[in-house]
């Protein structure tokens, strides 16, 4: 049978706008994927938040070929550990099984139903299901296409560029078939007559492959979502190429999802996905009866009760019993979390007096740490704001042909500001400029010589052995090969600040480079708002304290830093909200208001390195002079802080402060720094309920007055923007330890950066979509991270949470279907009070969504 596509009769059921429809809604299925100079932590299915949680992991996993609950031998080795309570996990099999009348009850001689399925929790191994641990293996189709999208998306790295990207994906690869042996082999002598029926225009492609499908709208999303997660990396990489980035990342070579689907209409025809493996078999009473002697009829047997119970253990899935493993682990996080809380909660602090110093933290696990330590070293006041600093706003650099985006990815910048020597080092600042752009050069244009066919042999020959020895210098001694290598961007950053051209009058909106006076006065405003942060009460210092972090020869190291700026360091955010609160005329327009900023009140930047622990004060030599020595006592309690951080933080890598610090200089590191790992609790409440409570780097950490906020649109923005990106980090950390193939990036050490935007495991293939093992997982295998939903504990009066909640869509959803966990502590009459949702396995009793006055002891 031919496989040449045949004119077929136009049908009226299925239009190009209904296609188009189609489209849009099966794109939902893979998240966008952004590039590796600006990593976004992502919720890969947040196209199923729709669904409760544990339908979401089940529905997905056959969509991407993943695992649905991390493999029980890793949750028992967690057990084993101590960082999941067995006792606890035992209640939680009590409640599952529908209380204790139910668990107990006997099912045979000496057994009961709690001792079956705590055997199948603890004891019975998980038997191996070959479809579990890897996704989908890739054909020839998907190679063909992986192949040709890394040349049509590659950013300058090869030799020699794609012909006709201008044109598009779907023609310029479908222009390229006839010539490429990969396309030959697949389609054989239709090559050239199959590749000449195919549509110009990929919506026909997609449209007359539709018809092939079932007339029904859920068959034909089906198809789409399909083809879609073949290759969810290239699909989320286009994704965020035409739905998130900059125009001038497409331009030249635009691309679409519908590109790549019209594509998939022809691939799919030469290389269909094989039929699907049988389901693999839930049914475990062989497994039962084996553990515990039992003949096997004597289970078939059973009638009644004891009959239901064992059908019910024995037919729960393993991805039922990791989500046994991950209930305990949430629960007993939010035991320890939720009590300590109220254990701290104090009626008022309206007598306290203004603080030696105060300093605003990102919200970032780990600022609390050190936070905590600098705390604990004087009459200073720490606070959590979202390390964007609350400005909108995109960097032009002098280095850099293309603006930078610096906010949350849900936002849009409104501001481009340009990054201008610092007064009086203007000199210095160019030569390094000069330095560094050089530096640039010389090494684009090893990289084209080494891809040259003339030219590859005799770089190699006349650079090897100078490479060689300078590859030995990082791997032997990382501090001196830092002092030989030309100077990274980096070193720029404290002679450069953001510059805002800023306009004095309030009409004047037109400017999207700058700020007008009252842009200045919103974002200094909205300060306060989302941080309960009261202007009288303002330190002589308070420093504003953005981070990132440092690693070198590492693909990954955008992702430790800062989600809130775009996948990139806060440290330019941070400086300029303190030139804002630093500017006279915006201290006299917020006056007018009734917001006075104390006159000795200076702001000051800084940048905290969460790899080495070790802060960057920003233009400290401009202090004032009646500041100076309030500084330098600041700064030695901030630093002797930071050096006990480092210490806390290396303990958990197995390294001293000295190790820990050099691991940030060596090539050959596959782990700087645990990142966000083992994140799990996003807080929004002062710092006084949560500052005598060692959280151990877990807690996301926003500053909130709930007496500051009567009509609750401070809490609004804090839970629908700032607890928005900690669930897509919470999200990433969990989907990529629960399957590291499938939703994570594998092994650092056998990565290869593709186009200068993307990783492969491998030399070919998919990109990568998310965290490495090594940022999730101990050398040994044993989870790191401990794969859990994020826990939201609000401090506020219940109503106001409820009001926000039901009326805004995409809280209901995350809470409602238990993406999310919410705690609301109600300040009015300290009650703890939890959302409870019906997300999981489907217990034998079962109570309706609602809210629960939780138990916690105190």
């Amino acid at each position: 049978m031919s496989l040449i596509l045949k004119e077929r009769p136009k049908q009226k059921t299925l239009s190009t706008g209904d296609v188009h429809d189609l489209v849009q809604i099966a794109s939902q299925v893979v998240a966008p994927l952004w590039p590796l100079e600006s990593p976004i932590a992502v919720n890969p299915l947040a196209g199923f938040e729709d669904l409760p949680f544990a339908d979401a992991i089940s529905r997905a996993g056959g969509m991407f070929g993943a695992r649905a609950g991390m493999a029980l031998a890793k949750w028992r080795r967690l057990v084993e550990q101590g960082k999941v309570d067995r006792v606890l996990l035992l209640q939680i099999a009590v409640e599952h099984l529908g209380g204790p009348d139910m668990a107990f009850r006997k099912v045979l001689p000496g057994i009961n139903a709690l001792d079956l399925l705590s055997a199948r929790l603890l004891e019975i191994d998980e038997r191996v299901d070959p479809h579990a641990e890897a996704p989908r293996s890739s054909g020839p189709g998907e190679a063909f296409l992986a192949k040709w999208c890394a040349v049509f998306f590659d950013q300058g790295v090869a030799a020699m560029p794609m012909p006709g990207r201008e044109r598009g994906l779907y023609a310029a690869i479908l222009d390229m078939a006839l010539d490429d042996p990969d396309f030959a082999a697949l389609a054989g002598q239709q090559a050239e007559a199959l590749v000449d029926a195919m549509p110009s225009d990929p919506i026909e492609a997609i449209r007359l492959a539709l018809l092939d499908q079932p007339d029904q709208p859920e068959a034909r999303l089906h198809w789409l979502r399909t083809m879609l997660t073949r290759l969810p990396g290239w699909a989320g990489h286009i994704r965020w190429r035409s739905e998130k980035a900059d125009p001038d990342v497409s331009r030249g070579a635009p691309a679409t999802l519908t590109d790549l689907l019209g594509l998939w209409t022809l691939i799919d025809r030469l290389d269909p996905l094989p039929k699907a493996a049988p389901a693999f078999a839930n049914d475990a009473r062989d497994d039962i009866a084996r553990h515990f002697s039992i003949d096997l009829l004597t289970l078939d047997r059973l009638e009644g009760d004891a009959r239901a119970i064992v059908r019910h253990i024995a037919g729960l899935s393993y991805a039922d019993l990791a989500y046994l493993f991950m209930t305990t682990a949430e629960r007993q996080l939010e035991s320890q979390v939720v009590a300590g809380l109220r254990r701290h909660i104090r009626a008022s602090e309206a007598g306290k007096g203004r603080p030696a110093a105060q300093m605003i933290f990102c919200i970032d696990v780990r600022s609390e740490p050190l936070r905590r330590a600098i705390e604990r070293r004087g009459d200073y006041e720490t606070l959590g704001y979202a390390g964007f600093f609350g400005l909108p706003i995109a960097l032009r650099s002098p280095l850099d042909s293309r603006r930078k985006r610096q906010l949350p990815v849900l936002l849009e910048p409104q501001h481009d500001v340009e990054t201008r020597p610092v007064a009086g080092v203007e000199d210095e600042a160019h030569r390094l400029i000069e330095r560094i752009r050089g530096a640039t050069s010389l090494n684009s244009l090893a990289g084209s010589a080494k891809q040259g066919v003339m030219t590859s042999f005799a770089t190699a020959e006349a650079a090897g052995p100078l490479a060689a020895a300078m590859l030995a210098i990082r791997n032997w001694a990382p501090k001196l090969a830092q002092k030989l290598v030309p100077p990274g961007r980096e070193a720029l950053d404290p002679l450069m600040r953001p510059c805002m051209a800023g306009h004095d009058h309030d009409h004047d909106h037109s400017a999207a480079d700058g700020m007008t006076l009252a842009n200045k006065c919103d974002y200094a405003r909205g300060m306060f708002a989302l941080t309960g942060l009261k202007p009288e009460t303002l330190g002589r210092i308070v420093m504003l304290v953005g981070h990132g972090a440092s690693a070198v020869n590492n693909a990954f190291v955008g992702s430790l830093d800062c989600g809130a700026c775009g996948g990139r360091s806060g440290g330019p955010n941070a400086r300029a909200l303190a030139a804002i609160l630093n500017d006279e005329r915006v201290r006299s327009r917020l006056r007018t208001e009734g917001i006075t900023i104390p006159e000795d009140s200076y702001f000051l930047a800084a940048q905290h390195n969460t790899s080495t622990d070790e802060i960057l004060f920003y233009e400290s030599w401009n202090i004032p002079a009646s500041h100076k020595e309030d500084f330098e006592l600041l700064r030695m309690d901030i630093e002797d802080a930071a050096n006990e951080t480092c210490g806390w933080r290396a303990a958990r890598l197995g390294r001293t402060v000295e190790g820990q610090r050099t691991a940030a200089l060596h090539w050959g590191e596959v782990r700087p720094e645990w990142g966000l790992s083992r994140n799990a609790a996003f807080i929004v409440g002062p710092r006084s309920i949560s500052r005598d409570i060692d959280l151990d780097g877990r807690a996301f950490l926003h500053s909130y007055d709930w007496r500051q906020d009567q009509d609750g649109s401070a809490l609004k923005t804090i839970l629908t923007a700032p607890m928005i990106v900690a669930q897509w980090i919470n999200c990433q950390y969990l989907f990529s330890t629960i399957d590291n193939a499938a939703y994570g990036a594998g092994d650092k050490a056998t990565h290869n950066i593709i186009g200068g935007f993307g990783v492969l495991q491998g030399n070919e293939g998919d990109l990568c979509v998310g965290l490495p093992r090594q940022s999730l997982f101990n050398d040994d295998g044993t989870p790191y991270h401990v794969p859990q939903r994020l826990l939201t504990v609000v401090h506020a009066p219940l109503d106001r949470v409820d009001r926000i909640v039901m009326e805004t869509p995409i809280l209901s959803r995350l809470f409602g279907n238990g993406w999310v966990k919410l705690v609301v502590i109600d300040p009015l009459d300290k009650a703890a009070h939890r959302w409870v949702s019906s997300d999981g396995i489907m217990p034998l009793s079962s109570a309706p969504n609602g809210w629960a006055q939780g138990h916690y002891s105190v």
